[in-house]
């Protein structure tokens, strides 16, 4: 039996061409994926340092304290303030923040106890309130003995002192106004409010009073009737003629 040689010959070449084929293609599959897979490992620690990286917590408590102390002292001048910020719970996590914005919520005080908000603009929207004590103190007038309610006190009786105000900074006056009595008992060392003092009215309902407004050019002046009796310090409502 006779072969064709050439047949031979070119059906083991093109078998071997196949094999060929098969093997360069299969060796691309492999390397494809690891190449993807050495890609993504190199770009994970750079996404994990962005993700990863935590809010400074202690710099933040110092910066909130910073916050409060120069709003008090800019609200009441005059005073000196001493604020401490509470930790934040240790279970929450938050990103560090280049934008921090601090705030008070409604009837917040910048004296005493009290919540302050924190945001975080960006890069990652967050907020949370942390937990302060502002410590806000200035002269006051307080008492140098006892004294009692509806007593007029004079000379040495009251003094200036500095004190840690446990009121608004400016319910505390610091001379004391002409007339005044005291409309409830007072021990020695008691700071006095001004919501303690009794005022003389030095305006009567229907009695005349007059408006003045003044500037560096003109001053402008106008009669009118007094409506409510006042003490110093209180709003006069007033009805204009006509």
């Amino acid at each position: 039996m006779f072969h064709d040689e050439r047949n031979i010959s070119e059906e083991n070449g093109g078998s071997g061409s196949f094999a060929q084929i098969r093997r360069k293609v299969g060796s691309m599959r492999v390397k494809f994926p690891i190449f993807l897979l050495l890609a993504e490992l190199l770009c994970m620690p750079l996404r994990s340092m962005a993700v990863s990286v935590p809010l400074d917590v202690p710099l933040l408590r110092t910066q909130a304290a910073a916050w409060l102390e120069q709003q008090a002292m800019t609200t009441y001048p005059g005073v000196s303030a001493t604020a401490e910020v509470g930790e934040i719970d240790a279970r929450l996590r938050f990103p560090a923040c280049t934008e921090t914005r601090f705030f008070l919520p409604a009837n917040a005080q910048l004296w005493g106890r009290g919540g302050l908000g924190v945001r975080c603009e960006a890069p990652s929207p967050w907020s949370f309130y942390l937990s302060y004590r502002n410590r806000v103190s200035g002269p006051a007038l307080v008492a140098t003995r006892p004294i009692a309610a509806r007593e007029a006190p004079v000379g040495s009786d009251i003094e200036v002192r500095l004190i840690e105000y446990a009121q608004p900074p400016d319910q505390y006056p610091r001379a004391l106004p002409p007339d005044a009595r005291l409309n409830r008992p007072v021990s020695a060392g008691q700071p006095i409010p001004i919501s303690w003092l009794s005022l003389p009215t030095v305006i009567q309902a229907g009695r005349q009073v007059r408006l003045q407004t003044r500037t560096p050019a003109f001053v402008v002046s106008q009669e009118n009737v007094a409506l409510n009796t006042a003490a110093p310090g209180d709003l006069v409502r007033v009805k204009t003629p006509g």
